[in-house]
C-alpha cells in the first residue's frame, strides 16, 4: 500500500516535469531527420528572431510532408500546418503540453479546416509557454524519485527508472529514456543516482541546442 501511494505521488509530480525538457526532439531539415532542439521562452515573453527562424525550419519540414501543406504550396499560397500536427511541432521545439493544455492552444486556431500558418503558430507557441503548472525544480524531482528507492540509498535501478519514465506523466519513448540515462554514472551495484537523474531531467542531456 505504501509503495502504491508513493507511485501515485510520483505520477502527480511527473505530470509537471519541466515542459521544455520532457521531450528532446527537433528537426534537421537538410537531413530529413530528428535532432534535439529546445526553444526556451519564459511566460509572457515573445519569440526572438533567432527562435522564430529555428521554429520556421521545423514548421516547413512538417508542413511540406502534409497533404494540406503540399496543396497550399501547389496553389502558390503560404505553407500551412495541419491542426493535427500542432502538438508534434510544439514537442519538436521542446514544449511538451498536456492534453488539457493542448486543447487550450488549439481553441485559438482561427481556421482549423484551413490549417495553421507560420505566424499563427508563433502565437500558439507563445501561448503554450504561458499556460500550465510551473515545472518542477531539481530538488522536487529528486525528492519524488528518492521516495521510490526502497534501499534508502537515493538511487534507482535502471529498469525501475525506465518503467517510471515510460509509463507515468508525460510518457517518454524508449530512445528518449536512453538519452536521459546515457552518460549518467552507476554505483557499484549498477544503480543510478536519483539526484543526477533529476538534474538531467531538468537540464536535458548534453549537446542540446538551447535557443
Amino acid at each position: 500500500m505504501l509503495l502504491l501511494l508513493l507511485l501515485l505521488l510520483l505520477l502527480l509530480l511527473l505530470l509537471k516535469l519541466p515542459p521544455s525538457r520532457a521531450r528532446w526532439r527537433g528537426f534537421d531539415c537538410q537531413q530529413g531527420s530528428l535532432h534535439a532542439m529546445d526553444i526556451k521562452l519564459t511566460p509572457g515573453a515573445m519569440l526572438s528572431p533567432q527562435q522564430r527562424e529555428e521554429i520556421k525550419k521545423g514548421f516547413n519540414f512538417i508542413a511540406q510532408k502534409s497533404e494540406i501543406g503540399r496543396a497550399a504550396k501547389r496553389a502558390g499560397l503560404p505553407l500551412v500546418l495541419p491542426k493535427s500536427d500542432v502538438s508534434k511541432l510544439l514537442r519538436a521545439c521542446g514544449r511538451a503540453v498536456s492534453p488539457e493544455e493542448l486543447q487550450q492552444v488549439l481553441e485559438k486556431v482561427s481556421s482549423p479546416d484551413k490549417g495553421v500558418e507560420l505566424q499563427e503558430f508563433y502565437t500558439l507557441f507563445e501561448l503554450a509557454c504561458e499556460i500550465g503548472e510551473p515545472p518542477l525544480n531539481e530538488m522536487q524531482l529528486f525528492t519524488a524519485l528518492a521516495a521510490l528507492d526502497l534501499t534508502a540509498s537515493d538511487s534507482l535501478d535502471t529498469k525501475t527508472l525506465k518503467d517510471i519514465l515510460g509509463t507515468m506523466g508525460d510518457r517518454m519513448g524508449v530512445n528518449e529514456i536512453d538519452r536521459v540515462i546515457e552518460g549518467v554514472p552507476k554505483d557499484g551495484r549498477g544503480r543510478l543516482s536519483c539526484r543526477l537523474i533529476a538534474r538531467r531531467l531538468v537540464k536535458g542531456p548534453e549537446g542540446i541546442p538551447h535557443i
